[in-house]
């Protein structure tokens, strides 16, 4: 039992020191409107230089909060958001979206946020759609043509992995014995 506090005091001596920098101050030049500066009236002038100069402070706050405040999100989005989430997320299951400038995209959802979720193009593009950019909800597609294209382009990695291959096991032998020094 004695070792198990010992280990936790451990673990709480190497963990802590890393939470702290959460507290940190901000450098100068930091313009990340953190923080405010109290306008001076002629009559407030600050007695001395240690007043004058008063460091900046991080405030941190949530995320969310932070991403509510820049971009309410209107019931627009919100129905937009529930049709995404209708879809559900997966990769392999396409999805065609408009957007209000006339772009369209064609992919797997991969991942869906508060206010935007990404959706994966080709076998390694990923690509963050806001629902404000949509023009209307994603519609569920058979892009065969985009089905036909990923394959290829897996064929090609394994076609390029199985030619490299016999060049770089020996290679990679010879460097794990030392005989090829790094």
């Amino acid at each position: 039992m004695r070792r198990l506090h010992l280990i936790l005091a451990m673990l709480v001596c190497v963990l802590f020191p890393g939470i702290l920098p959460a507290q940190a101050e901000l450098p100068p030049e930091s313009a990340s409107g953190a923080s405010v500066e109290l306008p001076q009236t002629p009559d407030s002038a600050p007695t001395s230089v240690a007043q004058a100069e008063k460091p900046r402070v991080r405030i941190c706050r949530h995320a969310f909060y932070s991403s509510a405040r820049r971009h309410p999100v209107t019931p627009r989005e919100v129905s937009l958001r529930e049709a995404v989430q209708s879809l559900g997320t997966d990769g392999h299951r396409f999805v065609r979206c408009e957007l209000k400038d006339g772009s369209r995209f064609t992919g797997g959802i991969k991942s869906i946020q508060f206010a935007a979720f990404t959706i994966s193009q080709g076998i390694t593009g990923v690509r963050q759609i806001n629902y404000s950019d949509l023009k209307e909800p994603p519609r569920p597609g058979a892009a065969v043509v985009a089905h036909f294209a990923n394959g290829l382009k897996w064929t090609a990695v394994v076609a390029a992995s199985i030619a490299v291959s016999p060049l770089v096991i020996p290679l990679l032998a010879l460097i794990f014995t030392g005989v090829i020094n790094d």
